[in-house]
């Protein structure tokens, strides 16, 4: 989406089609990155519709599933033709009850309250800060570049790594006294991980985490 002067000198017209639009990514790929990068993501070809968390907030709620039925691909989420999923409206996903040639494309502050509260999303940053702090334990460096690798699909620069681990340390400042915020934190979803882990610290890579997933680089297409 960044072209060169000299790709658009050689090509001016973009028939070589160098050069496109940047643009956020669709509700249902939102989702199914952040399922998918925590490992939550269930693979599951085929079957019935399932009831993830969205469902039950709904403008005509309906009761959410238990187990797996919370972790399946978007595209088998049951939906009310009248009913939309608030989340995935809030993101741009269509609605049913009229024909629908192309999808708008918004920026909006209600997009970032979603995906920064959203329990599906909080779900997974905090089973993948679980992951990240079983794995590397108390360096900050390692879990700031392996979040942003997964997130991604690069490695920070410093200056970002920088920002993630200055980032983690106010967190872990703030969880360190507030061990019932923490607790408050890590019981968002249903999701049980084996293994006791200092909960102030992965309550604070949880919040690392969760931000990267409303980061430009992790919702844009470029």
């Amino acid at each position: 989406s960044v072209a060169s002067g000299a790709a658009r000198s050689i090509d001016p017209d973009n028939l070589l089609y160098s050069r496109a639009a940047s643009y956020q990514l669709p509700a249902e790929m939102i989702r199914d990155n952040a399922l998918a990068t925590s490992g939550l993501l269930v693979h599951r070809l085929g079957g019935p519709a399932v009831r993830p968390y969205e469902v039950a907030v709904s403008f005509k709620p309906v009761k959410r599933d238990d187990g797996a039925g919370l972790y399946r691909r978007s595209v088998y989420t049951y939906w009310k033709r009248t009913g939309p999923a608030p989340a995935m409206m809030a993101l741009d996903a269509s609605k049913r009850d009229i024909c629908v040639v192309k999808r708008e494309r918004t920026s909006s502050p209600v997009q970032a309250l979603v995906m920064l509260n959203d329990p599906q999303l909080v779900e997974a940053s905090r089973v993948l800060a679980h992951q990240l702090v079983k794995k590397h334990g108390e360096n900050s460096g390692q879990i700031a570049v392996e979040a942003f690798r997964r997130l991604t699909s690069r490695r920070p620069s410093d200056g970002e790594k920088q920002l993630l681990v200055q980032l983690y340390q106010e967190q872990l400042g703030h969880f360190s006294t507030n061990l019932e915020a923490a607790a408050a934190l890590l019981a968002t979803g249903q999701a049980r991980l084996a293994g006791e882990l200092p909960a102030d610290q992965v309550a604070a890579v949880t919040i690392v985490v969760n931000m990267l997933m409303n980061y430009d680089a992790c919702v844009m297409k470029r």
